[in-house]
């Protein structure tokens, strides 16, 4: 095995670290409360049932508003819109929804009304591209034959889509069984969930014996879940294709509500927050420290992200590693923070390298998916080329590969600095005490001090943006130094 063999083997054993630490280091415990277990996973499981499904449905409406938007670059901005609550940390769309639904109903309900605002525009933009790619010559063709609409979906529709709805609401189902920060805060005592309960067993009881065993159960069942979504993807239309057979205005209507009871009820906690500032005038030496805190936590999180996306650039092109990166699911956030939990002290400054850490295992093979992936297939003609007039590799990758990859690799860093800046699970599990402005927000957010925690939330929107920022400006420096 030569050097590059050997960090392609690190790299798979740093994503696979969780379940190494649950095989070899700790035993089973089955001594545990069966009547507790069965309450936690039927309520992990209705809640994720009942959020994909209803999330496939508003989703599906909003999809076919899309096709109401003539104008490319509108429609772009709408789909921008509707990813915002997926793509933000889940932070702000708990304090969005506590403001806007009050009084806001804890358990199993509440936990599906966050879900689907977070999930309803990813499942829109996905329903849309893939009609797009797989029906786009059919609706054109059944709408010029005159076939009604019933027809058109019982005939047409449903027979060829049935995998690619299947997929997305598998990926849903399993992305809500999955889920803690949500439950974490807006379950309360009737909304426990598989996730929640491995929580309470490691930081409340030490049942050590009890999470482990109930984190290789949750394991099992998101990975067999996993293996029924359908992977497969349409080919994208090579030619304008007319929609208006499935414009659907109230699903476009839909979009413009869900969107403006989130952008309200943030606004709203806000202005009501501004009016309650005096409360934070005691807490601002913790509220100083917090907020370098939540600074430092994410600027570690994006420059970590920054290398290890390299680290996979450099480790390509083997097809069995880009084909584990495709296919790995990452463990779930319990699982992963009680795998660190248990490695290492948990004092001093270890907990400011943990949990940038856990944040970039849990992320980077979706940040791979989402487009870094991609980006390196795009340059595969110039590494081929580059190999043929007899470059190494290593100047493939600094004069190659390295340049022109950077400015991707930095809007992913600053994505991820941003979802670090809104972490409260992890940290939650990881430290003993709060350390940024978005623990101190999920603590008034648990006491239903929503206005205070709508003001706090929204430094931390503004610390969030402002490293995003940063990683984009950083990479367009570098950039612009290298081509110099």
């Amino acid at each position: 095995m030569n050097a590059l063999d050997r960090f392609r083997a690190f790299l798979v054993l740093f994503l696979l670290f969780p379940f190494l630490v649950l095989i070899f280091y700790f035993r089973f415990s089955f001594d545990l409360s069966w009547p507790e277990f069965w309450w936690a996973f039927k309520n992990s499981f209705s809640q994720a049932i009942l959020s994909a499904f209803f999330a496939m449905i508003f989703g599906f409406f909003v999809a076919l508003g899309f096709f109401c938007i003539k104008k490319k670059w509108l429609r772009a901005t709408l789909e921008i819109l509707a990813l915002l609550p997926n793509f933000l940390p889940t932070l702000f769309t708990l304090v969005a929804i506590f403001n806007f639904v009050d009084p806001f109903p804890s358990g199993t309900f509440g936990i599906v009304i966050v879900h689907i605002f977070i999930y309803f525009g990813l499942v829109a933009v996905l329903l849309a591209n893939q009609i797009e790619s797989r029906l786009g010559g059919l609706v054109e063709q059944a709408w010029v034959d005159g076939i009604s609409r019933f027809q058109f979906y019982t005939k047409v529709f449903f027979p060829l889509m049935k995998k690619d709805l299947l997929g997305v609401f598998l990926f849903v189902l399993v992305m809500c069984f999955s889920s803690f920060s949500v439950p974490l805060v807006a379950g309360g005592g009737r909304g426990t969930t598989l996730e929640v309960l491995i929580y309470e067993k490691m930081r409340l009881s030490t049942d050590w014996g009890a999470a482990v065993f109930l984190s290789f159960i949750q394991t099992l069942i998101v990975f067999a879940i996993s293996l029924l979504a359908y992977r497969g993807r349409g080919q994208i239309a090579d030619r304008a294709v007319s929609f208006q057979w499935l414009r659907s205005r109230a699903g476009l209507l839909l979009l413009i509500c869900l969107l403006s009871a989130f952008v309200l009820g943030y606004a709203q906690g806000i202005v009501d927050g501004f009016l309650q500032m005096s409360f934070f005038y005691e807490l601002r030496f913790a509220l100083f420290k917090q907020f370098f805190g939540t600074i430092a936590l994410g600027l570690l999180t994006g420059l970590l992200t920054f290398v290890l996306l390299f680290c996979v650039v450099w480790a390509q092109p083997e097809a069995w590693f880009q084909n584990f990166l495709r296919s790995y699911f990452a463990p779930s956030t319990a699982l992963t923070g009680f795998a660190f939990l248990m490695i290492g002290p948990n004092e001093g400054v270890w907990p400011w390298l943990k949990i940038p850490i856990v944040i970039v295992l849990l992320s980077l093979t979706s940040l791979f998916r989402m487009s870094w992936e991609s980006s390196i297939q795009a340059l595969h003609s110039q590494r081929m080329m580059g190999q043929v007039l007899g470059a190494s590799r290593w100047q493939i990758f600094r004069q190659i590969e390295f340049p022109q990859l950077i400015g991707r690799a930095s809007f992913l860093a600053g994505l991820a600095a941003l979802w670090a800046s809104g972490d409260f699970a992890i940290s939650r599990i990881l430290a003993h005490k709060d350390l940024s402005l978005a623990m101190m927000t999920e603590t008034l957010l648990s006491s239903y001090r929503i206005s205070q925690a709508s003001i706090l939330s929204f430094f931390v929107f503004l610390v969030g943006v402002s490293l995003f920022l940063f990683f984009i400006g950083a990479g367009r420096v570098l950039s612009r130094k290298l081509s110099l």
